[in-house]
């Protein structure tokens, strides 16, 4: 079936909106509580009892955005749906998240994780925007406020990966995976409230980006690191993932939109021809798991979420920089996504290729995908300059 037309832009938001988000929504709503986060391979829902509060907070977050986008106000209670939840059962009695609960309320695990909270301030971000409800930035100060309490690391900077009652060691290594979608939701908090406190905040975060995230000598970023921010030892410390340069390329162009301090492109320059050299196959276009330092292939499969991140960076060159190559390679990789990722149900994808092409496992993560056409469709409907 022809799910869009990589060529027409226009039939994005309507493939998007009418076909992709009514599929899942149909599927992974759970009267009980919150959502179903996966599907399987024949594209029904996998049903389980936990809850991860990463997955509900994208889902709160994609069907936020899908209201803003449509008016529907099925996404609109899919959306409140998803925050109920998150507030019933998942939030701690000291502000802070619990990585995951059953759907009855119940704890499963205690643990709060710095990632999951930067995607709860980003659903939360999109709720505000999505329904005018500013009690969800009253919910989005309390929780920055329990992570400079209890997650915050006063001597190196960032953050720490967790905090778990009654544990004081370090988990090791640290990643910028969390700072990366931290900065993602601390912009959005800024588009939600006007308020220059979020900037002032991702700020700090471009900062330890350019200063300890990314290595001198190639300008490529740096996934895993010691408690100092130093690059973590062995095979951890040299992995480059091409999925997560094209991501922070986009976040770069971001962080330029609202501020308008173009200072940070050389870095952004950097991460995209490190990526771009290294990291797409020649033989197929498609974007590799993992390189080594060098830029020398570790993992040849591909995932489905790098090839999204690789069409919000061209996204972000198209309009930054003017790129018509990155304009051209949207579509181009637009029609990769529809010929060998996406399923005959036009909703559903592999997540994973193994090099050769062959399927390795069924759709998750909503979330990439949604950002990344939302992302496509606002450039290509902006009036012509």
């Amino acid at each position: 079936m022809q799910i869009f037309d990589p060529d027409n832009p226009a039939t994005l938001r309507p493939w998007l909106i009418d076909h992709v988000c009514r599929f899942w929504l149909a599927r992974i709503h759970d009267p009980a509580g919150g959502f179903f986060e996966n599907l399987d391979a024949l594209g029904a829902p996998v049903a389980n009892q936990r809850r991860a509060t990463l997955g509900q907070a994208r889902l709160t977050y994609v069907f936020s955005h899908a209201y803003l986008l449509s008016g529907d106000p099925a996404y609109r209670e899919a959306a409140r749906h998803g925050l109920a939840f998150l507030m019933r059962a998942a939030r701690a009695p000291d502000g802070g998240w619990f990585r995951a609960v059953s759907v009855d309320g119940a704890t499963l695990d205690n643990t709060r994780d710095t990632y999951d909270h930067a995607f709860v301030l980003f659903a939360l971000a999109w709720y505000c925007r999505a329904t005018g409800d500013k009690s969800a930035i009253q919910l989005a100060d309390a929780t920055w406020q329990f992570m400079q309490q209890r997650l915050a690391d006063p001597r190196h900077g960032g953050f720490f990966e967790e905090f778990v009652p009654g544990r004081s060691e370090v988990k090791l290594p640290r990643r910028q995976n969390p700072h990366m979608h931290l900065l993602e939701a601390l912009l959005a908090l800024h588009v939600a409230t006007g308020e220059k406190n979020w900037l002032r905040r991702a700020g700090a975060l471009i900062d330890l980006f350019k200063h300890r995230f990314t290595d001198p000598a190639t300008g490529a970023l740096i996934e895993f690191f010691a408690a100092d921010w130093s690059p973590a030892s062995g095979a951890e410390g040299g992995l480059r993932e091409p999925g997560h340069q094209f991501e922070w390329v986009w976040l770069l162009h971001e962080y330029v939109r609202l501020t308008g301090d173009d200072s940070i492109a050389p870095h952004a320059e950097r991460l995209f021809a490190f990526g771009t050299k290294f990291g797409i196959d020649p033989a197929d276009g498609a974007a590799f798991d993992g390189l080594d330092a060098s830029g020398a292939l570790v993992a040849g499969t591909k995932l489905f979420w790098p090839q999204t991140e690789y069409i919000k960076a061209c996204v972000a060159r198209a309009e930054w920089r003017n790129d018509d190559a990155a304009r051209r390679a949207i579509a181009t990789h637009l029609a990769l996504i529809a010929k060998r990722f996406m399923r005959p149900d036009g909703a559903s994808w592999h997540n994973q290729l193994a090099r050769d092409g062959s399927p390795l496992t069924p759709a998750r993560v909503l979330y990439h995908l949604f950002l990344c056409v939302a992302e496509v469709e606002r450039l290509f409907s902006r009036p012509s300059s």
